[in-house]
Formats: C-alpha cells, sequence, structure tokens
C-alpha cells in the first residue's frame, strides 16, 4: 500500500499521462472491449448512459399505409387541422398499393420519421424476413417510428390518424 506521498506523487504522474495519452487510451479500452468495465471501476459509467440508438428527423417525411375506406383529401383535411404540411405526406392507402409498397426504403433514413399503418398483407416488398411489414418497422434496426391506427383493430380513419397524430406529436416523435 502506498503512503500519502507516494499517492500525491501517484497523482501528479497519472494527471500527466492522461493529458498526454487519453484518446489513445480510451481508444485502447475500447477495442480491447474494457471501457465500461474500466470507467466502472473508475466510478464514472454514467458518462456512457447516453442512447446512441439510431433516431429520425422529428421534421421529416409521414407515410400513412394500410387499406382506407378513408379519401386522401379527408386525411389531408385532419393533417392541415393539426399543423402540419401535407408535403411531408406520403400515402399507400389501397390493398394492392400496398402489397407493392416497398418498405425497404423507409430504412436507414433520418428523413423518414413516422409511419402511421393500418390494415395490410402480411407479406409485402421489403419486409424480409419478418413476418409482416408492421413487424419489420417495428423490430428493424434503422427504422422509422410507426404507431399502429385504431383502438382495437387495425383501421384508417379520420379519427385514427388524428389520434396517432396528436400521439405521436405529445410524445415529441414529430414536431407539426
Amino acid at each position: 500500500m502506498l503512503n500519502v506521498e507516494q499517492l500525491l506523487e501517484l497523482e501528479k504522474r497519472v494527471r500527466n499521462t492522461l493529458n498526454e495519452k487519453l484518446e489513445q487510451i480510451l481508444s485502447n479500452l475500447n477495442r480491447s472491449g474494457k471501457l465500461e468495465e474500466a470507467l466502472e471501476l473508475l466510478g464514472l459509467s454514467n458518462l456512457l448512459q447516453q442512447d446512441y440508438s439510431y433516431k429520425p428527423y422529428r421534421t421529416g417525411k409521414i407515410f400513412i399505409v394500410g387499406q382506407s375506406d378513408v379519401r386522401k383529401n379527408q386525411l389531408l383535411g385532419v393533417i392541415k387541422e393539426l399543423g402540419f404540411d401535407k408535403k411531408r405526406f406520403e400515402f399507400c392507402l389501397e390493398y394492392d398499393e400496398v402489397k407493392r409498397f416497398n418498405f425497404s426504403k423507409l430504412f436507414y433514413k433520418p428523413e423518414n420519421t413516422l409511419v402511421l399503418v393500418g390494415p395490410m398483407p402480411h407479406k409485402t416488398v421489403g419486409s424480409g424476413d419478418y413476418s409482416s411489414a408492421i413487424a419489420a418497422i417495428e423490430q428493424k434496426e434503422g427504422s422509422p417510428n410507426v404507431i399502429r391506427c385504431g383502438s382495437n383493430s387495425l383501421k384508417i380513419t379520420k379519427q385514427s390518424i388524428r389520434d396517432a397524430l396528436q400521439k405521436a406529436l405529445a410524445s415529441g416523435i414529430v414536431i407539426a
């Protein structure tokens, strides 16, 4: 065990070394997989608590995808009423159109903010190995946010779109 004088001398040497080599030390710890452990030993594990997961922009494109009995113009009325610019929205409201909608174009594009989903076929273009397109966009890394429209079952109505957009606004997923 070190005495007080030796401890103070060690502290001085460690500070000098850290000032000169901190970037290299952190890089080596990270590459060796020991960064988290080292920070924990130093009582600094809280420095790693930042969330570095994929996050889409809050002002990007919003997709409404699923079979709808409501016309696009009616949905645009709801969108305008909530203060959104209609240019931010892309619609895919017909069953056959949804079947051919390429969901893979949504991934890892932060400008794609939100997908509001309604009833759709289980197998669609771009859903990959997932059981459905909805499962893919809910589970796959790099996906935009997704909200299921409807209360008990998937349904695109003026009210379900209003509720979904209000939920997205309230949770901070999007801004109008």
